[in-house]
């Protein structure tokens, strides 16, 4: 991204992620809604440390969404392959993916 701001991981969740999420009507003070840093039980494969960045919940607290924030020169696709790997695990525990 020659001439744009190269934003590290919490840079990219406040000046990108944060404000999407607030647009798109989630509270993000309400923790039973929006969780932060959420480890995921079970996964332990290496390099992958198993906490995702956000969690969107249903009101029964369900996993509705996963959101893995990255510093933005980092390939997009280590974060789909994270997500890919939080999604298999957290299906295992509800009632849908």
């Amino acid at each position: 991204m020659p001439g744009q701001h190269q934003f590290n991981e919490s840079e990219t969740r406040n000046n990108l992620i944060d404000p999407l999420l607030i647009k798109a009507g989630w509270d993000l003070a309400d923790r039973r809604s929006v969780g932060f840093e959420i480890p995921v039980d079970g996964y332990d494969a290496a390099p992958i440390n198993g906490i995702t960045g956000y969690c969107l919940f249903r009101e029964n607290g369900e996993v509705l969404a996963v959101i893995e924030a990255k510093r933005t020169r980092r390939d997009a696709r280590v974060g789909k392959e994270q997500l890919y790997q939080y999604i298999t695990k957290i299906e295992k525990k509800q009632s849908f993916r």
